[in-house]
């Protein structure tokens, strides 16, 4: 290289990385503000968003458990979504739907249409959508002792935080402790961090002396296998892709009797990029 160049690459380098480490700032700055905007619910029981069923359950004789866990994008399309819960063969008629990342309009809207009661908790108002962002339980059911569980860890970037929600399904004169769940992607908190969200939820629910019902987005096709350790039986395991070429979304039941009927809805003009899982669950224990 001629000698005349080597002072203007150096100059070119030296305007290169300050670009760069401006750039840089400017993220740290941008994700400072989205973290000054986040307002987690890690402290408080609440919010708490409830609405009582208006349809009584088609079978009040059974002993079969229809499941649903569907993650309906940011809430989005819920007339849609209603719909096609209450019409598509495979879903319709479920007793317990478990919905994540909703917001509580998107919640009453579907639990209205199907004629549902549900228990509905954010874990955040999140700066991304500037709405509430949750999961929710709806039931043709009672549902008793609601609460929200925050799960550990905060993502990376956006500083979010999960939760489950949690409730007691009286069943047929049976009580089952229902979670619906959204965990972090292992982008967000990383694999150990994702195992750190589950084990959470695993030890509460080894307080219950009742049958339990695990349900929602796991953000893993792989760490169901926590669960399955403790003794859950995971019933859908082999249903298929759910969103995108994996298998995220998935149904967990311990202290239950599992029917040999699941499977995913591969419909793709359904309202969210993830697609509804569905399960029939025994209850006549196992």
């Amino acid at each position: 290289m001629k000698r005349w160049l080597r002072p203007l690459r150096s100059l070119v380098m030296t305007a290169g990385t300050a670009l760069a480490m401006t750039a840089g700032v400017a993220l740290v700055l941008g994700v400072s503000a989205c973290y000054r905007a986040v307002d987690n619910y890690r402290d408080s029981p609440g919010p708490r968003f409830t609405g009582a069923a208006t349809a009584a359950p088609d079978s009040v004789s059974g002993t079969g458990l229809k499941v649903v866990t569907w993650n309906v994008k940011w809430g989005e399309a819920a007339e849609a979504a209603a719909l096609a819960l209450a019409t598509n063969p495979q879903l319709r008629g479920a007793d317990l739907l478990l919905l994540q990342e909703m917001h509580e309009t998107a919640v009453a809207t579907i639990a209205a249409h199907l004629g549902m009661g549900y228990v509905y908790y954010p874990a955040t108002l999140h700066p991304r959508v500037r709405h509430h962002v949750g999961n929710a339980i709806l039931s043709r059911w009672p549902l008793v002792e609601d609460r929200k569980l925050v799960l550990p860890r905060v993502s990376l970037l956006m500083r979010t935080r999960r939760a489950a929600v949690v409730a007691t399904a009286l069943v047929r004169g049976r009580r089952i402790q229902v979670y619906s769940l959204h965990l972090a992607t292992p982008f967000e908190i990383g694999q150990t961090g994702l195992e750190d969200q589950l084990r959470a939820v695993i030890r509460d629910a080894d307080g219950s002396p009742d049958p339990v019902l695990i349900a929602g987005d796991f953000n893993s096709s792989t760490v169901g296998g926590l669960l399955v350790a403790e003794g859950f039986r995971w019933l859908t395991q082999h249903v298929g892709p759910t969103a995108w070429v994996v298998s995220l979304d998935h149904v967990f039941v311990r202290g239950l009797e599992a029917a040999a009927e699941a499977g995913v809805v591969n419909d793709h003009a359904l309202p969210s990029d993830h697609r509804p899982v569905w399960a029939v669950v025994g209850l006549q224990g196992r």
